[in-house]
């Protein structure tokens, strides 16, 4: 092989880093690579991991372009892949789409994933865990997290105004069967009983008010009233 062809291979070897990084999209234009493949370049804010998927956040709060990792896919990549990744400048690279007005890109294998090292700085090699930070960095919660919390405060509003529903629903039915005890007890007032035979049917009247032609009406609860003549005899009733 010539010197000259060996020249040109390395001098193509050199380049393709080069031509890479130039092709590089920043994290600020994601939304212009929707449905194209791209490479896109930020710094990785936040990470959230769940049962169904690992997603990098380029933005504070998840707002803006994100790299997520489908839980099927996840264990291709590293055991420490959050804290590897978390805070550095990466590049990712596949295609960019939408989600809920949102570029996103799906991450299916480790290489699609590449550490921007800073000047004097050697990225890490797969497998070794990064050094432990000063000050651990809080994950920000998350759309579905905060839905969660939600549904968990409102679940708990609806119990307790089912379990005051459940107690206002048996008052009712306390002061229903109150109502009809008091109806069939009325069925049997008749004229003509006696006052031991309505103190058996009613029990003791509240009070008792005489009247001007020498008989008495008996006051019981929800202004119910049982009329005696002169004899003590039940002449009339109300209320029931």
């Amino acid at each position: 092989m010539t010197r000259a062809v060996l020249g040109a291979l390395l001098s193509l070897t050199l380049a393709a880093p080069a031509a890479a990084r130039t092709d590089a999209v920043p994290v600020s234009k994601a939304g212009e690579q929707v449905g194209k493949q791209a490479t896109i370049e930020g710094r990785i804010v936040a990470t959230h991991a769940s049962p169904l998927a690992t997603v990098l956040a380029f933005a504070p709060n998840f707002a803006g372009f994100t790299a997520t990792i489908l839980a099927a896919d996840r264990p291709k990549f590293p055991l420490n892949f959050e804290d590897r990744y978390r805070d550095k400048l990466v590049r990712v690279t596949g295609p960019v789409t939408a989600y809920r007005g949102k570029p996103e890109m799906l991450l299916h294998e480790p290489s699609q994933v590449e550490v921007v090292a800073a000047p004097g700085e050697t990225p890490l090699p797969p497998g070794v865990p990064p050094p432990e930070p000063a000050t651990p960095v809080a994950t920000p919660p998350t759309p579905a997290l905060d839905t969660a919390r939600a549904l968990a405060a409102l679940d708990a509003r609806v119990g307790a105004l089912e379990s005051r529903l459940a107690g206002v629903e048996q008052a009712l039915a306390e002061i229903s069967r109150a109502n009809a005890e008091a109806r069939a007890r009325a069925n049997q007032i008749g004229v003509g009983a006696t006052g031991s035979q309505i103190r058996q049917l009613l029990g003791n009247p509240a009070t008792i008010i005489d009247t001007t032609d020498g008989g008495a009406v008996w006051h019981y609860s929800n202004n119910r009233t049982v009329t005696f003549d002169r004899g003590g005899r039940v002449s009339s009733w109300s209320g029931f």
